[in-house]
């Protein structure tokens, strides 16, 4: 079988999670806290009450929303090299960063690391190594630049700066909706000011998030707003934990979950019909053992890979974790961890997957882990592609050429297949002698040094002199007026 796939859910159970969301956003609503968002919804037939800000939708105007989101789209990269498919029908799966941390694990050698804040330039080498990587197909933020908060100047348009400057790949940056506008003009400027081409071949993505459970505060509807409204791509990120903020149930942690993507969709297409959406989910387990909420964990990645279903079942392109880890730093766990939170979810036909170079419960991030998750979606990729059985394949001519006895490695067909074998640079695949004889290293190392030579060598596609200074003049006026 080719293109393998896994069903966590049957599509009678989605249609019963479906149905229950309906009935959850008719009968007991949504809590909505911006006052802009509550207007527009009760324009369009909600029910609102303004004392409680409760708003009860009806079951058509989901339907009617769902029914203007594109199945599929582009998310273009500065380079358009990078450009990046976003389909609904589970053919085409995209890997992802995590973000947005607050630490940094460094590798100091064989069994030491070094947790420390993240800093500006921690954001600008992640972006960088992010860039060569090349089964990662565009990022979100991966950190905090800490180092700034206690300096005069608007942080969030510096990392965002670092990003762009780094990688030419599409990007999510910082869900601060106060800067939606800045993120529109510093496209705008990529594009020579032209303000159609930013709106139709975004290379930013505007991702928002609920309140668990069913609550939408300012900043998650005006990220939707603002961005529907700039014809950016949204991104809707629900991050329930089932047991608290959300049933400790997983189907009814999914009906949850689902009424709340579901309204900030609904925003999205109300402010803009036709709005570019990604269906997407942070939702977990809580571990009541340990007071945490993992992203490495069997619920979490059951999770992941049951929303990617549903986002099919509404002809929606998915983002859902995995291929992060809970382990503190690159060691057994974070290579099982994110191996089977991203295979899982992959195999379910997620879209988009996210989570490669987290660590920590998504609080810090690893440049070593980040470049090891680079390999092994190599190896994930192939599981994926399944086993083509036909005529070709059965290979009936070559087993009776060979016969009895006979081999098969100057066979042409055996050349030919050779871009098939996996050409592993990290992980090792020979005999102990050789390992030996070669550098005795293991995969953590190899990584280590795999970055050390992005970090020093790597150069990405550079942004125009023009464009670079009218950004550098919009941070420069933002860091003015917030000194004011």
């Amino acid at each position: 079988m080719q293109n393998l796939r896994i069903e966590i859910l049957s599509r009678d159970e989605i249609r019963r999670i479906h149905e229950a969301s309906l009935e959850v956003l008719d009968s007991v609503g949504i809590a909505i806290a911006d006052e802009e968002a509550r207007r527009i919804l009760a324009n369009a037939g909600c029910s609102v009450c303004e004392e409680s800000k409760i708003v009860k939708i009806p079951s058509g105007l989901i339907e009617d929303a769902l029914s203007k989101c594109p199945k599929s789209f582009v998310l273009h990269g500065r380079d358009r090299k990078y450009d990046v498919k976003m389909v609904s029908d589970g053919s085409v799966t995209n890997y992802i960063n995590l973000g947005i941390g607050t630490r940094v694990t460094e590798y100091l050698g064989r069994g030491q690391y070094r947790i420390r804040d993240s800093t500006l330039a921690d954001t600008a080498d992640f972006a960088k190594v992010f860039d060569a990587c090349g089964n990662l197909n565009w990022m979100t933020q991966p950190s905090s630049a800490l180092d700034l908060m206690t300096k005069k100047c608007v942080r969030t348009l510096h990392e965002v700066n670092a990003l762009m400057s780094n990688t030419a790949k599409p990007i999510l940056p910082d869900p601060n909706y106060q800067y939606v506008d800045s993120y529109f003009e510093m496209m705008k400027a990529v594009y020579s000011g032209d303000e159609e081409e930013a709106r139709k071949n975004s290379f930013f993505i505007i991702g928002g998030t609920s309140s668990s459970p069913l609550q939408l505060d300012v900043p998650d509807c005006q990220l939707m707003i603002r961005g529907a409204k700039l014809g950016m791509p949204i991104m809707t990120m629900t991050m329930e934990m089932a047991g608290t903020t959300a049933p400790v149930h997983e189907a009814g942690t999914l009906v949850l979950h689902n009424c709340e993507a579901l309204t900030n969709i609904l925003l999205a297409q109300l402010c803009m019909p036709g709005t570019r959406c990604l269906y997407g989910t942070a939702t977990t387990n809580f571990d009541f053992a340990n007071n945490t909420a993992p992203f490495g964990s069997p619920q979490a990645a059951l999770l992941s890979s049951a929303i990617a279903q549903i986002a099919q079942y509404y002809g929606l392109p998915s983002i859902t974790t995995g291929g992060g880890s809970d382990s503190i730093h690159v060691d057994v766990q974070s290579g099982h961890e994110s191996t089977m939170t991203a295979l899982l979810t992959a195999l379910s036909g997620s879209n988009n997957v996210f989570g490669s170079g987290l660590l920590e419960l998504g609080m810090s991030f690893s440049l070593e882990q980040l470049v090891l998750r680079n390999e092994m979606i190599d190896q994930e990729q192939r599981i994926l592609r399944g086993i083509r059985v036909d005529d070709e394949t059965l290979s009936l001519s070559e087993i009776m050429q060979a016969g009895v006895g006979g081999d098969f490695i100057t066979m042409p067909a055996t050349v030919s297949a050779m871009s098939d074998v996996q050409t592993d640079r990290l992980f090792n695949k020979s005999m102990y002698d050789e390992w030996a004889d070669r550098d005795s290293k293991d995969a953590l190392e190899r990584a280590h040094d795999r970055v050390q030579d992005i970090l020093v060598n790597h150069r990405t596609t550079p942004i125009e002199p023009d464009a670079r200074k009218a950004i550098d003049a919009l941070i420069s006026k933002a860091d003015e007026k917030l000194k004011e």
